[in-house]
């Protein structure tokens, strides 16, 4: 009976081995899918924001919008502008033939000139109400795209070439090595971890896309109006109304860059977070490595509520920067 024991505990031993390195195998699959799933979740949004802030009005969704905005513009708002730039006008001349000296010493001639100038101005600018506004975002795109490439670039080189990732598939990935108790339970720990992680940076890219349809919706609703406002832009008593409306389009134009930016550090923080050149492993210890992998992983997560955060802070900056209450 006693000559049995060292067989059955041997036995034993052999199974809890095997069971270990098949819960090993297991989640280290899971917890290497889950991670290398994030940081390609973490890739492609990088990339659909600076597309998304990229991309003029008239071509977002293939260009659809944008053409029920310029029929609404001027099937709707084009005819009340008529309207509003033939009060504006007339209010202009005769403002401009009571100003001196109450109808004495008047140049007609002089302010007929003046007047006229300022009629063809107001209507240019009603029938290139829509042409304004695309210039507008068309340099805010073009100031997005210079950046693009770069960051991209940049974002993905240090994330999929993650040590990190590297460590965990060099010494969890052999198959042929028998697993420890503290492998396992790190693995099932990490394993947990990314998938809490993947479901918040699953919703922290819908509220960013919220954020990038919410500020593409605002400037068609200001493109839908463009030429009420655009027919007070020469009045003396009512320009502030037109320029107004200008600033508050080309802060539109202006609130992608700044998100962009926002956008860039965001790239380079995850980035330094995976950097190889900032993490020092330690090759007999794999549990360390787990910890580092967990807290990068949460680390990416706090980057990305920040990066939401100042993203919908961004409208309320442009706003600072060319002072629009």
């Amino acid at each position: 009976m006693f000559q049995l024991l060292p067989v059955f505990l041997g036995l034993f031993d052999s199974t809890v081995q095997k069971l270990m390195n098949g819960f090993r195998d297991i989640f280290y699959e899971l917890a290497y899918s889950n991670l290398s799933n994030m940081l390609s979740d973490l890739n492609e949004k990088v990339a659909t924001i600076s597309t998304e802030l990229s991309t003029a009005p008239d071509a977002w969704q293939g260009g659809t919008i944008w053409e029920l905005i310029v029929k609404i513009a001027e099937q709707v708002a084009l005819p009340v502008a008529g309207t509003v730039f033939t009060f504006v006008v007339l209010w202009e001349l005769i403002s401009m033939l009571v100003q001196p000296n109450n109808l004495a010493d008047i140049d007609f001639v002089s302010v007929l000139m003046k007047w006229l100038i300022k009629t063809i101005v107001a209507a240019w600018f009603i029938s290139n109400a829509l042409t304004i506004c695309n210039c507008f975002f068309g340099i805010g795109a073009s100031m997005v795209s210079k950046t693009t490439t770069v960051l991209n670039q940049q974002v993905t080189d240090n994330t999929q070439g993650s040590v990190l990732l590297k460590y965990l598939s060099d010494n969890y990935g052999d198959q042929d090595e028998d697993a420890e108790s503290g492998d396992v339970s790190g693995l099932i720990s990490l394993t947990v971890s990314t998938w809490f992680i993947d479901v918040i940076i699953k919703f922290m890219g819908i509220l960013i896309t919220i954020i990038l349809y919410s500020r593409m919706i605002s400037i068609y609703l200001h493109c839908a109006v463009a030429p009420l406002p655009m027919a007070t832009v020469t009045n003396h008593h009512m320009s502030n109304i037109g320029i107004g409306y200008m600033k508050n389009v080309f802060a539109l134009a202006m609130q992608a860059v700044l998100m962009m930016i926002c956008v860039a550090i965001y790239g380079v923080l995850v980035a330094n977070v995976f950097d190889p050149n900032t993490i020092t492993l330690d090759p007999e210890n794999g549990i360390t490595a787990i910890k580092l992998l967990t807290k990068a992983c949460w680390s990416t997560v706090g980057i990305s509520i920040l990066l939401v955060y100042t993203m919908f802070k961004c409208e309320g900056i442009t706003k600072q920067i060319f002072a629009i209450s």
